[in-house]
């Protein structure tokens, strides 16, 4: 399972606060428009230009960043918006109940959390079923 999980190409980010507030909100500048970039590639454009693990691991550096420092809130910031805008072509609809999303997982320990999470919750049995996930259009089907 460690192998399934393992990403050669995402670096832990390193502390700007050596060189002060400064270097903290340059790297956040940055992050915010690398991540857009990423965002519009995606969504609009169709064309990844980066693996969702990779994605997911800027993601984590940003947010991570903007909690150590508020000072440089953003509304505009890729962590306070969801990516895609809706495709005119669907009709939307509300829904009878709400369609949530889980957070990514991707190591051995936030598996473990979750799992633990479920089990203080529920206090007693569950079952787990997983399937790949395949980002696209949701949809949710009452059968009556």
């Amino acid at each position: 399972m460690k192998d399934l999980f393992s990403n050669n190409n995402i670096q832990p980010a390193e502390s700007p606060s050596v060189g002060g507030n400064s270097a903290a909100k340059d790297k956040l500048e940055t992050l915010r428009k690398q991540l857009h970039e990423h965002n519009y590639n995606y969504y609009v454009l169709s064309q990844p230009t980066i693996s969702d693990i990779d994605f997911d691991a800027l993601m984590q550096q940003l947010a991570e960043l903007e909690k150590e420092y508020p000072e440089f809130y953003d509304p505009n910031s890729p962590t306070m918006r969801v990516g895609s805008d809706i495709n005119k072509n669907f009709v939307q609809v509300q829904h009878r109940y709400p369609m949530l999303s889980l957070q990514n997982t991707y190591t051995e320990e936030e598996i473990a959390d979750f799992f633990n999470r479920v089990k203080r919750s529920l206090n007693e049995d569950f079952e787990i079923v997983c399937e790949l996930k395949f980002d696209g259009t949701s949809i949710s089907l009452v059968y009556e």
